[in-house]
Parts: structure tokens; sequence; C-alpha cells
């Protein structure tokens, strides 16, 4: 009976051992797990963002490098401060007024939609515009008529009052700036563009707007613009026509995230993407 009980002893004392062992294993598998599950949710936050901060960039940067497509501003009658005109700064590309260090605004066709038009037009005489088409076009649309295609000098610019989609006829508002004694013959180009802008707002997020309000590329993030010269150096702001003309070839984007989630150390993480955008159309046209 004493060898019983002495076995029934060990067995107990092994089984404690056992369970402690085990627990012990456990314990570290459950800390490896953890750290295991810590460092995936970290690079993942990290992926996250950087990808982020790089889309934002990208989207930036294809827009500047197409800045003033569809303004006329490299015709004879319609440079950019053409001081024939009632509102000289409708030549712009650059929207020199709103640039600033954490906004850029410029002129864009970003649909790339180009119509013609069927028929003469003088706007001296009429508002309406006989088109070869009407998509995308809607009332307050600014919009552009350029007739470098048929051997113009000119450029008009207005915003439409109406449409008619039957007829694919617009009517201009009154109050559009065209250069002096304009005709626009058939065949000439008709574009809508909007002022696109990106800025980082007062929330503290990146937005891009292009006339209907704007649109958050990336929250916790800022946007940082730097002017550049020809010669590389940095351009006082504000930015001028003469700066504009003479001197900006291009761009420095700098675009800053910071993760929505905090690291397992409790921090954001941040990444910062910079880039240089040479201004094609400026560096072709000067």
């Amino acid at each position: 009976m004493t060898i019983h009980r002495n076995e029934r002893a060990f067995t107990l004392v092994e089984l404690l051992v056992t369970l402690a062992i085990v627990a012990a294993i456990f314990g570290g598998l459950l800390k490896q797990y953890t750290s295991s599950v810590q460092t995936a949710r970290d690079q993942s936050i990290r992926i996250a963002v950087q990808a982020q901060a790089q889309a934002v960039t990208q989207s930036i940067i294809s827009d500047l490098r197409t800045l003033g497509n569809g303004v006329p501003y490299d015709q004879a009658n319609f440079q950019i401060g053409e001081n024939t005109l009632v509102d000289p700064t409708v030549t712009e590309p650059l929207v020199v007024a709103q640039c600033t260090s954490s906004k850029v605004a410029f002129r864009l066709n970003e649909t790339g939609e180009v119509n013609l038009l069927r028929s003469d037009f003088n706007p001296a005489a009429t508002t309406e515009v006989e088109l070869t088409g009407i998509e995308g076009l809607d009332a307050n649309d600014p919009i552009y008529i350029s007739n470098s295609v048929v051997g113009g000098d000119d450029g008009l610019y207005g915003t439409i009052e109406e449409v008619d989609a039957v007829n694919k006829v617009v009517t201009l508002n009154l109050g559009y700036d065209a250069s002096p004694g304009a005709v626009f013959n058939m065949g000439s180009i008709f574009e809508e563009v909007p002022i696109v802008s990106y800025e980082t707002s007062a929330e503290g997020n990146i937005v891009r707007d292009s006339g209907y309000g704007p649109v958050i590329m990336a929250e916790n993030a800022q946007v940082n613009f730097d002017y550049i010269s020809w010669d590389g150096s940095e351009l006082v702001l504000p930015l001028t026509i003469v700066a504009l003309v003479d001197s900006l070839r291009s761009i420095r984007v700098t675009v800053t995230v910071r993760s929505q989630q905090l690291l397992s150390s409790g921090v954001q993480h941040q990444v910062t993407v910079e880039q240089l955008v040479g201004l094609r159309n400026l560096n072709l046209f000067y």
C-alpha cells in the first residue's frame, strides 16, 4: 500500500511539472503569436500609408503634367495676361492668385472631351454655339473656344447658360471674354475646362476640387508645393504673371500621409513622398 501511495504522489508531481512546462511553452507561443500579429498589423499599416501617399502624389503629378490643356493661351490674341481682354486672368493655365505653398490651382480639360463648331460663331452677334456634340456639358460649366485648328489666333472664355441637347446648341452666359473682333469658324475647338485644385484642408486632409466641391484624397495628410524656376531655384510667393511666363518650369510636390491607426509602439506611421514634375505645356511653349 505504501508503494501505491508513493506512486500516486510521484504521478501528481509529474503532472504538476508537465502542466508548468506546457504553460511555459504555451505562454511562449502566445507571446510569439501576439508579436507576429502585431508585426503583421504594423506592416499592413505601413504598406497602406505608403500606397496612399504614392497614389495621391501620382494623381497630382498626372494632372500637373497636362495643366492648361484646353486653354488657348498660346494663341497670338489670347496670350497669358493678354491686356486686350476684360479679364486677363482667364488666360492663365496656372491660376496665379490661388497658388500657395499648400494649394495649387490650374485649368484643365480633365475629361479630354473635345467638340467642334458645326457653323461659324461670332460672339459679337450671338451667344448660341452649334456643336458636333454636347456630351458632358452642363449649365455653368466653364468653357474655352479656340480657332487654332482653322488657322486663327483667337480664344474665348465663358460659361454655359443653357444646353439644347436635341439641337446640340450651347448658349453662353453674357460676360464671356474673347479676343477683340474674334470670329470662330466652323471646325473651331470647344472644350470644358474647369479649375482643378489640390490643397491641404483646414481639417488636415488632402482634397481635390474641380468645381463640384472638395473630394478627400487622403485623411491625416498634407501637401506642399514649391514653384521652381528654370535655373532650379524656388520662386518667391506669391506668384506673379511675370514669374509664370518667364521663370516657372516645374513644381515640386511633397505629400505627407499619417496612418489612421497607431502602430504597436503607440505612434502614427508617417510617409513622405516628394517628386519634381515638369510643366510640359509651359516648357514647350516658352
